[in-house]
């Protein structure tokens, strides 16, 4: 069985393509973007939630 280790980054919601940038550096670095929370700020960031497998944690 895997086990996980999560994150929680702001990412830039003001332009899609910095979006599309931001998330696929996270998934380059083997994080996958489980769901976005809450409303986009007066900054243009909102909440995302990742996770990836722990390297060598597998059960």
């Amino acid at each position: 069985m895997a086990c996980w280790e999560y994150d929680i980054k702001s990412v830039r919601m003001g332009e899609v393509g910095k979006t599309k940038e931001d998330l696929n550096q996270m998934g380059l670095d083997g994080w996958e973007l489980v769901k976005f929370v809450g409303q986009v700020d007066e900054d243009g960031m909102s909440t995302a939630f990742f996770k990836r497998v722990l390297d060598g944690a597998n059960i």
